[in-house]
């Protein structure tokens, strides 16, 4: 069985990217799943899938890896664009064995499982059907099987030697039903009666009516008395087209006609009825010379036409079928009035993807001249006086120059994006130490170990505080304005803008080579700010617990 399924499964890969409707002719039957290459006997693990039982359904299993299966699930019996149910079980699993299945031929594009519904699960120990967790199902669309719908969900094996069931959702199976009629039937309940409307394709089906006795039979009269005659069908084409002794042989378009008043009604009857004697006289190999008279061949013709005009349907059936053809039309206009808004959609977005394109590069080039001339101002500020302006003055106190604020300023903006530079070929090694840009130097061993940081806000506390010190952080605030936390809190002095900038740009750095995606950089870089003041927090925290500890001693002393 193992060969035969794998062979089914070779052909069904040759001929389909799906496994087409056509080539998964029946259900699994104890099918082992092997890995690729494997020829030995079957191993714990190796899954045994079957869908050979009522209402179940399971045609194809692809192995994807140790961990992953693709099932196919069979089409419905009359319906072969419809694939919805499945409904299968599997044995010789391992316990603790983690698996991913997916149905990978869906039909509906709109399911209850977008919904939080998730498919049923039982086991031989546990036969009470459980929901597997709505946060283990996904129901997507795969390009890689013909943008079919996939429903995928997660299980994890825990006993060896149970069977599992999956089902699309409980199953009632028709004997079950066949059963539970079967009992109603034999109480003999005056309210109730079964009757065999038909049969479909392999079953029967039960027409139920549950009333009152004394109703029963006044609902039978109802029905009757509402059945409506078939209109009548005219057969003069038949005449014209040429005599046709069977009708599947050719197609015979069949017309209503139109009783508008008692002329055209008669005159229709009277083509009808020579039609219908001129079929029987072909059909039966005789002529009107063969019958006994004129008047006996119009009198069978009459009784024919008569049992057409008796022929009748249920007005509720009539009614119904008529609803249901207005149903589709205006689901097609629905359709097609979704349609016609999704291709303008489309040809907005593809406008719009047009000019964003243009401000994409656009803001390129702006990004490009913001460098160059950031660049020049650094020049014509030169770093040999900063320098020696940092050696001179206490950090409390930093005078700056205006042209040196206002880029700083300029910097500090969301829209500003340094330009992504070699690490290597902007920071300046000299003498143990590391030129960060606008006079600030780091130690180098300090710098090296800095680049091994991980996590944004690491990075930034920590080049926060070589590049201040912690002495001048806690005394400083990102912004210099008071907190609203505290009434009576008073505004620090702000940290340097242009440092700021500079550890902006650092950060950049860091992050470009990591991803190249803008909205991502700009999101990271915008939480500067954010841990510098954590960490101003952080030490201002350790130095008050520093001093409830001095005063802790002193007090014990």
């Amino acid at each position: 069985m193992t060969t035969n399924m794998a062979e089914r499964s070779r052909t069904a890969e040759t001929g389909s990217d799906i496994g087409g409707d056509e080539i998964i002719a029946g259900n699994v039957n104890k099918y082992t799943v092997l890995p690729a290459g494997y020829s030995g006997q079957p191993k714990k693990g190796h899954l045994v899938f079957d869908a050979c039982f009522e209402s179940g359904n399971l045609g194809r299993v692809d192995h994807i890896t140790e961990f992953e299966y693709d099932l196919f699930i069979r089409p419905d019996t009359c319906n072969p664009r419809f694939r919805v149910w499945f409904n299968f079980t599997v044995e010789n699993v391992k316990e603790s064995q983690r698996v991913i299945f997916n149905v990978v031929n869906f039909s509906k594009t709109k399911s209850l499982y977008r919904d939080g519904m998730a498919p049923m699960v039982k086991s031989t120990s546990r036969p009470k059907w459980q929901r597997i967790p709505s946060k283990n199902v996904y129901y997507y669309r795969c390009p890689d099987h013909r943008k079919n719908y996939v429903m995928s969900f997660a299980f994890c094996f825990d006993r060896e030697n149970d069977t599992y069931q999956f089902a699309y959702c409980y199953p009632y199976t028709y004997t079950r039903l066949q059963h539970y009629l079967d009992n109603l039937q034999r109480r003999n309940m005056d309210y109730f009666c079964r009757e065999l409307l038909g049969l479909s394709v392999r079953r029967q089906l039960d027409l139920l009516t549950i009333t009152s006795p004394e109703d029963k039979t006044d609902l039978e009269n109802s029905v009757m008395q509402k059945k409506i005659k078939i209109p009548k069908l005219s057969l003069n084409h038949v005449e014209e087209a040429g005599e046709v002794t069977d009708y599947g042989e050719e197609d015979v378009e069949l017309r209503h006609s139109k009783r508008q008043d008692g002329r055209k009604q008669s005159e229709g009857t009277h083509k009808s009825i020579e039609a219908v004697v001129a079929r029987l006289e072909k059909q039966n190999g005789m002529s009107l010379s063969n019958t006994s008279s004129p008047e006996e061949a119009f009198m069978e013709a009459s009784e024919g036409m008569n049992n057409m005009d008796d022929a009748v349907v249920p007005r509720i059936l009539y009614e119904e079928l008529l609803r249901s053809y207005q149903q589709q039309q205006e689901e097609m206009r629905h359709i097609q009035q979704e349609l016609e808004r999704t291709r303008r959609q489309l040809v907005q977005q593809a406008k719009k993807l047009k000019e964003y394109g243009a401000l994409v590069s656009e803001m390129k080039e702006l990004r490009d001249l913001n460098r160059r001339l950031q660049d020049v101002l650094l020049l014509r500020l030169g770093s040999g006086p900063a320098i020696e302006l940092e050696k001179v003055k206490p950090e409390t106190i930093e005078p700056e120059p205006e042209v040196q604020k206002t880029f700083s300023e300029e910097a500090n903006t969301s829209t500003y994006f340094p330009a992504p530079v070699p690490v290597m070929d902007k920071y300046i090694l000299e003498n143990g130490k590391v030129h960060l840009g606008s006079g600030i130097w780091v130690d180098e061993e300090k710098w090296h170990q800095l680049q091994v940081t991980q996590g944004d806000s690491k990075y930034t506390k920590n080049l926060a505080v070589m590049i201040w010190g912690t002495d001048v952080l806690k005394n400083r605030s990102v912004t210099g304005v008071a907190t609203k936390k505290k009434k009576d809190a008073v505004p620090k002095p702000p940290l340097s803008p242009h440092k700021l900038s500079i550890v902006r740009e650092c950060l950049y750095d860091r992050i470009a080579q990591e991803t190249v995606d803008e909205t991502e950089i700009a999101q990271r870089l915008s939480k500067v700010n954010k841990y510098i003041c954590e960490k101003i927090m952080d030490i201002n925290k350790s130095c008050k617990n520093e001093e409830r500890r001095e005063s802790a001693k002193f007090n014990l002393q």
